[in-house]
């Protein structure tokens, strides 16, 4: 999301906030982490310090890979540090742990905007749940909700959807939490292969159907339109061309091994 934002031309900053299990900074690739997120908020390193350079016009405050810190948690630091963001940056995404923690709590109270990306699965329903209550006693407002790793049919063409598919429907989804949908991601094949390569999706296959859903949302935060209809005949053309690529290549190969 924060790299579709950032292609948009706006100024863009992913933190980190998961206390006990960070990945952002694994996941865009950055190998050379010196100070994180964790080494701030423990009082031993500047702002400055904990700002990295990401792909696509990113920028990002990884969180620590190990727990050296993770006892010394200065709450207050949390809100100065979004403070100081919030005057340098259009748009600050705060990942943050499943659920309501001490932290988690600040970063919520400190934010402008929730959004409360779910899974259609019970566990991540509920933990959502939780969040939506805290926030709404805290007098703020969700955003609204965004469904994560979806039934492509789920989207498109609910008639289509399988009964016996393990997936909550987004009604059920919508009526427990008391919020709209704001957006969708469905369940696509390249999210992990970009997690292994260490690479945003949007920038390994821009045309994947995960990609568009992603520059989807990221255009209506931004205010932006966005041709989805387009988007997706783009992705779909993609998808079948490979498709028949991937078929001659597999009979080229039969061939040649018969020669």
């Amino acid at each position: 999301m924060g790299v579709s934002l950032a292609g948009l031309g706006t100024r863009v900053i992913v933190i980190d906030a998961d206390i006990a299990m960070p990945n952002v900074g694994l996941l865009l690739g950055e190998d050379k982490i010196n100070k994180t997120y964790h080494d701030y908020i423990a009082g031993h390193s500047s702002i400055e310090e904990i700002i990295y350079e990401g792909p696509g016009g990113l920028k990002f405050i990884p969180g620590s890979l190990t727990l050296d810190n993770i006892a010394e948690i200065d709450t207050t630091r949390v809100v100065e540090l979004i403070d100081y963001l919030k005057h340098r940056f259009d748009f600050i995404l705060i990942d943050t742990a499943p659920g309501i923690s001490r932290e988690t709590a600040v970063v919520l109270e400190s934010a402008d905007n929730t959004f409360l990306v779910v899974n259609p699965e019970i566990s991540s329903v509920v933990d959502s749940l939780k969040i939506k209550v805290y926030v709404e006693m805290k007098e703020r407002s969700i955003k609204g909700i965004i469904l994560n790793r979806t039934n492509i049919y789920q989207i498109h063409s609910p008639s289509e959807i399988d009964e016996s598919e393990d997936e909550i429907p987004d009604e059920d989804i919508k009526n427990i939490l008391e919020s709209s949908i704001y957006g969708r991601v469905p369940e696509d094949r390249i999210i992990k292969k970009a997690s292994f390569q260490r690479v945003p999706a949007v920038l390994l296959e821009p045309s994947a159907n995960a990609s568009v859903f992603f520059k989807s949302i990221a255009s209506k935060i931004a205010g932006y339109e966005y041709d989805f209809e387009y988007q997706q005949k783009v992705s779909d053309k993609s998808s079948l061309l490979k498709k028949i690529i991937s078929l001659f290549s597999i009979r080229k190969n039969k061939n040649e091994n018969k020669n």
